[in-house]
C-alpha cells in the first residue's frame, strides 16, 4: 500500500517517542503490491496520541483468461498511539466502503457489487532512522456484501447472463499490511549547539530534579551577540533493563512512563520561543549484583542505549549527547534502605552497616547471606530493578527577554 501522511504538529504536542513534527510519509504495503493493487492514502495527526489514516486501494487490471479482481476500496481509520505518535504500537478503528468486479477468482463466475462495514485493528511501526521505517497491521471486522452473480461465457467472458442477486455478511480479517515507510518532514522546532561542551564545561549533575538559571556577561567585542540566559533541565528516568542486558523495551508500560519524563523535559524546553539546546549529558547506573567490572561496562551500554534513543526520537546529533557510566548504584541502594517501609528498624540498621564495608565484593557476599538469603531475594525482586537508573541534564539557552 502506498500512503501519504500529511500534517504538522506543534513541537510541544509530540508525545514520548515522536521523532519529529510529521509532514508526509509514503508507504508501500508489500502484501497489496503482490496482488497488483494500487494504493494511495492520507494520514493526518490530529493530536499527540491520535491520527487519521485514509488509504485508498484500486485494482483496474484484467488478466489472462478473463480473470480479474477489479475493485476500489477506501478504509478510513482513527489510530491511537499509546507510546509515541507515528512510532511503536497503535490501535485503530476503521471503516470500509468499495465496489468490486471479480471474475474467475471464486469459481467460474463473475461477481459485481459493493461492500460496506468496519472493524478494529492493531499494528506496530518501527522507525529505523530519521526517514525509513516499517509498519505492520492486521484488522478484523464485519462487511456487508451486495452483488450480482453472472455466468461466464466460454467464447465471451464478459457476456455472461445474470444468475442471481444476493447479499452476504462477512466476519473475519478485513485489513492486512506490511509496509515499508519513507517519511518527509521537519525536525522538531528546536536548535542545537555543538560547541557548548568546549566553552561551558560542567560536571554531570546528581540525580535530582531542579532547574537553575543564570545570566552570563557578554565580553566586549566589535560584534556583540545578543545576550542569552543559560538554563538546565534535569531529571532521571528509571528505565527498566533486563538483567545483564541493555535493550530498551519501549513497549513496556513502565518504560513508556519513564520515557515520558524525558518527553516532558523536552516539551518544557520546546515551549520557549528561541530555545537552543547546547548539550545533553546522560549518566547510567547498574544494580550491584555480579562482577563490578561487568556492571560498569553494562552501565556504559545502557547509557549508550538511552543516548541513541534521544538522538533518534528528538533528532539530536550524536556529538551533542555525552554519556558517563556510574557503575554500581550503592548510593541508590542505601537511600532505598533508609526510606523503605518494608524493613524493621533493626534490619535497616544491619543492612546499612553491611554497606559500610570498603570492599564491594564483601558487601555483596554479606547481603546474600543476610537472614538466610530471604532479604536478598526481596532486593533482587523489588529494589535492584529501580537502581538501574539513568540521569539526564539538558543545557539550553533562552533569549534574555524570555
Amino acid at each position: 500500500m502506498l500512503a501519504l501522511a500529511w500534517g504538522e504538529m506543534k513541537a510541544q504536542e509530540l508525545p514520548a517517542g515522536s521523532r519529529f513534527a510529521p509532514a508526509m510519509s509514503v508507504k508501500s504495503n508489500l502484501l497489496y503490491d503482490l496482488t497488483s493493487t494500487l494504493n494511495v492514502g492520507l494520514e493526518l495527526p490530529i493530536s499527540g496520541k491520535f491520527s487519521v489514516d485514509v488509504p485508498v486501494n484500486f485494482n483496474p487490471w484484467t488478466f489472462g483468461g478473463g480473470r480479474k479482481w477489479k475493485h476500489w476500496l477506501v478504509q478510513p481509520a482513527l489510530r491511537y498511539w499509546p507510546s509515541r505518535l507515528l512510532g511503536g504500537s497503535f490501535w485503530g478503528i476503521h471503516g470500509h466502503v468499495g465496489e468490486y468486479n471479480v471474475a474467475r477468482v471464486f469459481g467460474q463466475a463473475r461477481y459485481q457489487g459493493w461492500l460496506l462495514g468496519g472493524g478494529l485493528s492493531y499494528g506496530y511501526r518501527w522507525n529505523f532512522g530519521y526517514r525509513w521505517g516499517m509498519e505492520t497491521e492486521i484488522g478484523v471486522g464485519y462487511a456487508r456484501l451486495n452483488h450480482k452473480k453472472y455466468s461466464i461465457g466460454e467464447e465471451c467472458p464478459k457476456c455472461g447472463s445474470l444468475l442471481k442477486q444476493e447479499g452476504k455478511n462477512y466476519v473475519g480479517v478485513t485489513k492486512v499490511a506490511l509496509a515499508v515507510v519513507y517519511t518527509f518532514g521537519r525536525k522538531p522546532k528546536m536548535s542545537v549547539r555543538q560547541d557548548f561542551a568546549d566553552t561551558h564545561p560542567s560536571p554531570l549533575p546528581p540525580i535530582t530534579g531542579w532547574e537553575v538559571s543564570r545570566e552570563l556577561p557578554v565580553a566586549d567585542s566589535l560584534l556583540v551577540a545578543p545576550p542569552v540566559r543559560y538554563r538546565q533541565e534535569r531529571g532521571q528516568a528509571c528505565v527498566w533493563f533486563p538483567v545483564n542486558q541493555f535493550v530498551l523495551h519501549r513497549e513496556m508500560e513502565q518504560n513508556r512512563r519513564e520515557l515520558q519524563k524525558i518527553e516532558r523535559s523536552m516539551q518544557k524546553i520546546q515551549s520557549h520561543p528561541g530555545a537552543e539546546i547546547r548539550q545533553v549529558k546522560i549518566s547510567a547506573y547498574a544494580s550491584p549484583e555480579g562482577d563490578e567490572a561487568h556492571n560498569r561496562a553494562l552501565s556504559i551500554h545502557r547509557a549508550e542505549t538511552l543516548r541513541n534513543y534521544m538522538c533518534e526520537v528528538y533528532a539530536l546529533p550524536d556529538s551533542l549527547v555525552s554519556i558517563e557510566a556510574r557503575g554500581e548504584n550503592w548510593e541508590g541502594l542505601a537511600e532505598v534502605l533508609r526510606t523503605t517501609d518494608h524493613l524493621a528498624d533493626e534490619e535497616r540498621e544491619e543492612l546499612l552497616s553491611i554497606l559500610e564495608a570498603d570492599d564491594p565484593d564483601t558487601r555483596k557476599a554479606r547481603l546474600k547471606a543476610y537472614r538466610g538469603g530471604r532479604t536478598y531475594q526481596w532486593l533482587l525482586r523489588d529494589v535492584y530493578p529501580k537502581l538501574r537508573v539513568s540521569a539526564y541534564c539538558i543545557d539550553y539557552t533562552l533569549p534574555t527577554d524570555e
